[in-house]
């Protein structure tokens, strides 16, 4: 809290930080579900549904669910074509980007997808390396229930075949930009 002289009247500043991952959810009684949990918005505080309340409780677990590095992972879990694909549409999108110029590897490391365990120092491919770029067996190795599955219905809501589907069906890499990239 400070002080500030304004048009002379002592106006006081009191600067709330965000509340960190852990931290969250805030809540103004004993018990978060009660309906006294608010999200700070920028023009004023607003009640949380219960579901969110609950996502909030379960994610202080871990500060970030997808930098966590995966112990027996390595390049060769990653799918050359969809990390090179990936590549090429991030220069397209901004040609002069530093990145661009950089080694894979170290590429990898800037986007998220490997990193050095501080507490270990461990380095090694990340859930979020994975996941976007890993291939299909390799993903459900470390997530057994890991599904994609894409269809496209007609407008008709009686329809109840789908028109197209994309799911993991061994002819492309399973990975999530390649999922988002096809769908």
């Amino acid at each position: 809290m400070r002080e500030v002289t304004l048009e002379g009247r002592t106006v006081l500043i009191i600067e709330i930080p965000r509340a960190t991952r852990r931290q969250r959810p805030v809540f103004l009684t004993t018990n978060p579900l009660a309906g006294h949990t608010y999200r700070r918005l920028n023009d004023g505080d607003r009640p949380v549904p219960e579901d969110e309340v609950k996502r909030m409780l379960a994610e202080q677990v871990e500060d970030s669910r997808d930098d966590r590095v995966l112990r027996g992972y390595d390049v060769g879990d990653l799918d050359a074509g969809t990390f090179r694909d990936f590549r090429q549409v991030f220069a397209n999108r901004d040609p002069n980007h530093p990145w661009n110029t950089i080694s894979d590897a170290e590429f990898l490391r800037q986007i998220g997808g490997w990193r050095k365990d501080r507490e270990t120092g461990e380095g090694g491919i990340t859930v979020a390396g994975l996941l976007m770029f890993g291939q299909m067996v390799s993903i459900q190795d470390e997530f057994p229930n890991y599904m994609l599955d894409y269809q496209e219905r007609p407008d008709s809501k009686t329809e109840l075949r789908w028109i197209d589907r994309l799911t993991l069906d061994g002819k492309w890499s399973g990975n999530l930009n390649d999922f988002y990239r096809r769908v």
